[in-house]
């Protein structure tokens, strides 16, 4: 049985003018600059301020197209319009009875307060290179194959993933395609020629012999027998079995290693030194626009922004004129279209500047409290938590995780995001001051790089170092889970033959 029931209930409701200030918060520069240039050309009212603009730019073109005469004659008149008349328009006036200045338009659109702004971290990736699909057409148009093989070749092409591995059985594309699967090989082949070395290989023995077959150092024959009869033991370390099989000394062992260590196990990502003749970029290198310069001035540390060629926004006082022309004239569309672009006008420039302020409140707290990583270095970091910065500065954590993510500060110990200064603390042994994490991932690091390379250190040897020499209260297997994601090898690993 239906019912028709009313309920009273209490909900906090996200306006879109701050949504709009929230998504200013989270873009970098480079955003932001791309943000401001798309609003200066959906929103009229908006234009840079007289320090960048260039002479003769003083206003909105003659409008085209039949309008009211009233309006037409007003834009005409813009040329009287002082250059001053910004600080005599009163807006607010303008605004009161057509618009609400407290509201971002007259709809009653209600958004939900957990709706978060769902954007993609943009860290400001510049590449000359093109995708690596891209690279191996292009390479494809060079050969002399046929179009039965072409359309073999771009099957094969389009089951390379981004290692550069091809991830389908040649079986497989035999049957779909229904030709002989030795064309399917003869085809991959000619792939497997292709820049970068090693593409198109089935598993990581085969990619490995595919760059040993264009190398020229007298190692190579040897090499090419151990990848090819003995990559188990070479994944596993067991060197002994290898030199014993194939009898050999260490010295012979340890060229051969040297050559494989040279090659690249995902040549996808690897970067091409000379594809078609020009210099181009790992596709994974990422070059950064930073935000926030901190530089020493005499004694005193210093934080500025870097605005790069973002605009500096000012609202066009000619649109006064047009919005009293339309009023006076009983033409409510043009007062009430100019109404709602003033206001949106005016969010912008105030979002704007409440993002600038806001970075360099929490910037200017993150250089007082990490001043040791400043003078001394990454291994001075001071264990901090977003809420220990949104407790200093008076602001939400979700404020402070928004201003922090996406966001570089240029440093004299290199360009760093906001958030490579928060970290997890790491207890003393006799209850001393905490130290954070990544300094402590700092002296691993340096540990790691000063062992005996024929007897490098295991992660227990690593945490009794840090426990008596530092002092420091850490597991074997943190120092495990900590060297991981420096992205340093087990022990194992790391040794070398001499």
């Amino acid at each position: 049985m239906l019912r028709i029931s009313q309920n009273l209930s209490l909900q906090q409701k996200m306006a879109p003018q701050l949504i709009q200030s929230l998504q200013l918060l989270q873009m970098s520069t480079l955003e932001l600059e791309l943000e401001i240039k798309q609003q200066m050309e959906l929103n009229p009212l908006l234009e840079e301020g007289l320090e960048q603009r260039e002479e003769g730019d003083e206003g909105p073109e003659e409008a085209e197209g039949e309008e009211a005469p009233s309006v037409v004659e007003a834009l005409k008149e813009e040329a009287e319009v002082p250059q001053n008349m910004e600080e005599q328009v009163n807006w607010d006036a303008l605004l009161e009875d057509q618009f609400d200045r407290n509201s971002y338009n007259n709809e009653s659109t209600e958004y939900d307060p957990n709706w978060e702004v769902d954007r993609e971290p943009q860290e400001n990736r510049i590449t000359t290179l093109p995708p690596l699909v891209e690279q191996l057409q292009e390479q494809l148009i060079l050969t002399d194959l046929g179009q039965e093989e072409r359309q073999i070749a771009e099957f094969i092409l389009g089951n390379i993933d981004e290692r550069g591995y091809l991830t389908c059985p040649t079986a497989e594309i035999a049957t779909a395609l229904e030709v002989e699967v030795e064309r399917v090989e003869a085809v991959l082949m000619v792939i497997q020629g292709f820049e970068p070395p090693g593409i198109g290989a089935r598993d990581l023995a085969e990619c490995l012999l595919i760059q040993l077959r264009q190398r020229v150092e007298p190692e190579r024959e040897l090499a090419m027998r151990m990848v090819g009869e003995f990559m188990e033991d070479l994944t596993k370390r067991r060197l002994t079995r290898i030199t014993r099989a194939l009898g050999i000394g260490n010295e012979q062992l340890k060229g051969a290693m040297d050559l494989i260590e040279k090659l690249q196990p995902y040549p996808g990502t690897a970067s091409i030194s000379n594809y078609n003749g020009l210099l181009t970029l790992d596709t994974e290198v990422a070059y950064i626009t930073p935000d926030l310069i901190v530089e020493k001035v005499g004694e005193d540390w210093v934080v500025s922004l870097t605005e790069g060629n973002l605009p500096s926004l000012r609202i066009n006082p000619s649109y006064a004129k047009l919005m009293k022309v339309g009023r006076r004239n009983g033409q409510d569309e043009v007062h009430t279209y100019l109404s709602k672009k003033l206001n949106d006008a005016r969010w912008l420039i105030n979002a704007i500047h409440q993002r600038r302020t806001t970075m360099l409140k929490v910037a200017n707290y993150l250089v007082r409290a990490q001043m040791d990583f400043f003078e001394k270095g990454p291994g001075f970091l001071r264990p901090m938590v977003l809420q220990d910065v949104a407790d200093a500065v008076g602001m939400h954590v979700s404020t402070i995780s928004r201003v922090s993510n996406g966001k570089y500060m240029q440093t004299p110990h290199g360009v760093k995001e906001l958030k490579y200064f928060f970290d997890s603390r790491v207890g003393r042994e006799d209850g001393g001051e905490d130290v954070s994490a990544r300094s402590v991932k700092e002296k691993i690091s340096t540990l790691i790089e000063a062992e005996d390379p024929a007897e490098p250190l295991s992660d227990q040897e690593i945490a009794d170092r840090l426990s008596k020499e530092e002092g420091l209260r850490i597991a074997r297997r943190t120092v495990a889970k900590y060297r991981d994601q420096l992205g340093i090898n087990a022990q194992r690993y790391r040794k070398k033959v001499f």
